[in-house]
């Protein structure tokens, strides 16, 4: 995983999560708060399928870009890391799909052709070592807390739709399982 795949979804995520606070706000305001079914209204519904598309998208080019990266992973043990959470990262983008589909929709969102070139490119080189790769990953979640929020705020939306919210709050513990390894990771190839 690159930086820059990490901020763009990152950043994606950061305003899914504020137009989804922003409807919630705006509807709490004309009807007062009520429980809301993702199965209700087709635009919530389909916000909440425009969230988990982008998300199966990420997390679809995280599995590719970290097969790229284990290629030239020159730590074993890391690689074996890597490939954890390569498979974990394939079979959220495979559980999102299967969700968006039995919610209606049709995954359809695709990562922009620059972006995908850049991060596959990144997660391939090797002219980073995989200290640098891991310190630059580190680096850009150094709070697992934060780092999840958005996935949790999201969720915390869904409590009328408990299947995508146990699938949202499963995704984000295996993420913060993603953080530790690489946690783990920066301090043991520090220490070389």
């Amino acid at each position: 995983m690159t930086d820059d795949r990490l901020r763009r979804i990152e950043t994606a995520i950061d305003h899914l999560t504020a137009r989804v606070e922003a409807v919630t706000a705006r509807l709490d305001r004309i009807d007062g708060p009520a429980p809301r079914r993702c199965e209700g209204p087709a635009s919530t519904r389909e916000r909440v399928i425009s969230f988990l598309d982008q998300f199966r998208a990420g997390e679809a080019l995280g599995e590719l870009s970290l097969g790229a990266w284990i290629a030239v992973c020159r730590d074993p043990a890391l690689r074996g890391g890597l490939r954890t959470v390569q498979a974990r990262e394939g079979s959220h983008a495979r559980m999102l799909a299967e969700r968006i589909k039995e919610l209606g929709g049709a995954p359809r969102f695709e990562i922009p052709e620059t972006t995908y070139a850049q991060v596959m490119a990144g997660s391939a080189s090797t002219e980073k070592s995989d200290a640098e790769k891991v310190h630059s990953f580190v680096a850009r979640f150094p709070d697992p807390d934060r780092a999840l929020a958005p996935i949790h705020a999201i969720a915390d939306h869904l409590e009328d739709d408990p299947e995508t919210q146990a699938l949202l709050r499963a995704i984000a513990a295996d993420e913060r399982a993603t953080l530790e390894l690489f946690y783990a990771a920066r301090d043991r190839l520090a220490e070389r």
